[in-house]
C-alpha cells in the first residue's frame, strides 16, 4: 500500500480506518473476536496440492498484514506486512456429509490475531461422498466481505499464473512483491504495504501529523454533530426496545448461537422477487423479517427494523473494512384467520426504502448520529471504549447480501461448488454477552451457478434457541413463497 501526500485518508496513508479499529477494540477490549468464514462444498475429490498452491497465494496477498499501535497519543494504528502465518490443515479423514456444517464450526474457531498474527486460516478434508470441503476464515479487523473476496481472487489468479510457469518454465524476473494485490479484477498497478522499518510515513513524524489532524478531526465532528442536531428515529421494533436481561447463573459460559444453511433456486429467488415488485434484495429483506416473525421474535402488525450492510469499496481499494449501512422500517402484516402469520406484503415498499436510504449514503445527504464523531471515537482510551460498549446492542434484523459470487470465488479449486456457505463468525461470545446485546438473527445470502445460499443465526436465546427453531421458521416462510428448500 503507497503513502499519500496526507494522512487524513486511510486507504492512502496506511492508517486503520474507523471500522478496522472498532473491531480491533472488539477483540482487545471486549475479547470478542469477529472473523468471516466461507466453506465450499466440492463435487471433485481433495486436490491437497492445489489447495497448497492456492495457500501460497493468500500468504503473498493483502491479507498478510498486521497492526501497528501509533507512537503519539491520538496517532492511528497502522498496517505493516506480517510474516506469520498458519500452514494449511488438509486433513485425510473423510468428513460425513451430513456434519459438514459441525467441521465448518470448528474451522471457524481459528485462532487469529490481527495484533501478531496469523489473520487468516485455511482448511480442506475429503467427504464420504468422494467430494471435498474447503474453509477460508479471516479476521474482520483484516478483511470485511469485499476484502475476504477479493484477496481469495487474486489467491487464486495467482495459483492460476504458478501453474501455467510451472507448466512452460521457471518465472521470469519481476513478479510482484511480496503483500501485492488487487482486490477484485486486473490491477491498475501493483501496490503494496510497507515493510517493518521502511520508511513510508510510519516513523514519529508522521504520528505526530496524524495525531493533529486527528484532532482538527474530531473536533470539526463535534461541531458538525451540533449543527445536524438530533437525527430522526427509525420507527420500528429494534434491539435497543427490548428490556435488558438480568444476571443468570450461566452469564460467563460459552455460547454456541445456532446457524442454519439452505440452498434454494436461484432463477426462482429472482421470479418470486421481481412478481412481487421487488428484487433479490428485497426479497432477502422480507424473508428475513418473516423469519423472524414465524418464530415470535418480532410482532407482527408492527414494522421491523432492519440493518443492511452496504459496500463502499472502490477499484484497487486495499482498505481492510470499506463497509457501511442503512437501516429501514419494513412494514409487517397478520394474514386471515386461521392461518394469522406474520407477513411482509408490499415488496415495493422495501425496495423503495432501501433505495433511498442507499442514495442518500453514497451522496452524503444522509443524517449520521455516528459519522461525524469517527474520529474522536477512534481516539478514545480503551477504558472509555470498554464502558461505551456495555449497552450496545446487535440489530434485530441484519440482512447481508452478498450478491453473484465470481466464477473464480465460486469455484476455488478449478471445479464450481455445489454450495457455497459465507458468513460472520463472532469468538468468544458468553451467554450473558449475547443477551445483553439483544439481537434477532443475522444473515448472509450469496448466489453462484443458479444456487442461491441463505445462512440464518439465531441471536434471540428465546424464540430462536435452537436449530430446528430456525429451521422451522424457515420452511415456513419460504413454502409461502414457493422456494425450495435444501438444508445443509
Amino acid at each position: 500500500m503507497t503513502s499519500p501526500a496526507t494522512t487524513t485518508d486511510p486507504a492512502a496513508s496506511n492508517r486503520l480506518t474507523y471500522d478496522d479499529d472498532l473491531f480491533l477494540r472488539t477483540r482487545r477490549v471486549l475479547g470478542v473476536a469477529v472473523v468471516n468464514q466461507t466453506v465450499w462444498r466440492l463435487p471433485a475429490p481433495l486436490d491437497a496440492a492445489a489447495v497448497r498452491v492456492l495457500h501460497g497465494g493468500l500468504a503473498d496477498g493483502p491479507l498478510q498484514r498486521v497492526v501497528r499501535p501509533g507512537r503519539v497519543p491520538g496517532a492511528r494504528a497502522r498496517w505493516s506486512v506480517s510474516t506469520v502465518s498458519l500452514d494449511p490443515m488438509i486433513e485425510s479423514t473423510p468428513v460425513p456429509d451430513d456434519a459438514v456444517l459441525t467441521w465448518a464450526d470448528r474451522q471457524a474457531q481459528a485462532n487469529l490475531d490481527p495484533e501478531h498474527g496469523p489473520t487468516w486460516a485455511l482448511a480442506a478434508a475429503p467427504t464420504a461422498s468422494g467430494g471435498s470441503v474447503l474453509s477460508y476464515v479471516t479476521s474482520h479487523v483484516v478483511a470485511d466481505g469485499g476484502m475476504h473476496i477479493g484477496a481469495f481472487q487474486a489467491a487464486v489468479a495467482a495459483a492460476t499464473v504458478a501453474a501455467g510457469q510451472a507448466a512452460i518454465g521457471p518465472a521470469t524476473p519481476g513478479a510482484a512483491p511480496a503483500g501485492a494485490t488487487r482486490t477484485a479484477g486486473p490491477p491498475s498497478a501493483t501496490r503494496r504495504l510497507p515493510k517493518e522499518g521502511e520508511r513510508i510515513r510510519t516513523g514519529l513524524v508522521a504520528d505526530l501529523r496524524d495525531a493533529t489532524g486527528q484532532a482538527r478531526a474530531a473536533v470539526g465532528g463535534l461541531r458538525q454533530a451540533a449543527r445536524q442536531g438530533p437525527v430522526p428515529p427509525v420507527l420500528a421494533q429494534q434491539s435497543a426496545d427490548r428490556p435488558r436481561p438480568r444476571p443468570r447463573a450461566d452469564d460467563a459460559q460459552p455460547a454456541n448461537p445456532p446457524v442454519v444453511v439452505v440452498d434454494t433456486d436461484a432463477s426462482t429467488w429472482h421470479r418470486t422477487a421481481h412478481a412481487a415488485g421487488g428484487t433479490a434484495n428485497s426479497l432477502l429483506i422480507a424473508v428475513c423479517t418473516e423469519i423472524l416473525l414465524a418464530a415470535g421474535a418480532a410482532t407482527a402488525g408492527m414494522p421491523v427494523r432492519v440493518s443492511v450492510p452496504v459496500s463502499l469499496r472502490g477499484k484497487d481499494d486495499l482498505r481492510s473494512n470499506a463497509t457501511s449501512g442503512v437501516s429501514i422500517a419494513v412494514d409487517t402484516t397478520v394474514t386471515p384467520a386461521p392461518e394469522r402469520a406474520g407477513v411482509v406484503t408490499d415488496m415495493a415498499q422495501i425496495r423503495a426504502s432501501a433505495a433511498a436510504e442507499f442514495r442518500a449514503l453514497t451522496s452524503g445527504t444522509r443524517v449520521d448520529t455516528l459519522g461525524p464523531l469517527k474520529p474522536l471515537m477512534q481516539m478514545v482510551p480503551d477504558a472509555i471504549a470498554r464502558r461505551a460498549a456495555r449497552d450496545a446492542t446487535a440489530p434485530l434484523c441484519l440482512a447481508s447480501n452478498l450478491g453473484r459470487l465470481p466464477a473464480t470465488f465460486a469455484a476455488p479449486l478449478g471445479t464450481s461448488a455445489s454450495s457455497v456457505l459465507m458468513r460472520g463468525v463472532t469468538q468468544g461470545l458468553t451467554r450473558g454477552r449475547l443477551r445483553q446485546m439483544r439481537g434477532g438473527l443475522d444473515s448472509w445470502w450469496s448466489e453462484h451457478d443458479g444456487v442461491a445460499t441463505l445462512v440464518v443465526l439465531g441471536l434471540d436465546d428465546t424464540h430462536l434457541a435452537e436449530p430446528a427453531h430456525i429451521r422451522a421458521a424457515i420452511e415456513s416462510v419460504y413454502a409461502r413463497h414457493g422456494l425450495p428448500v435444501r438444508f445443509w
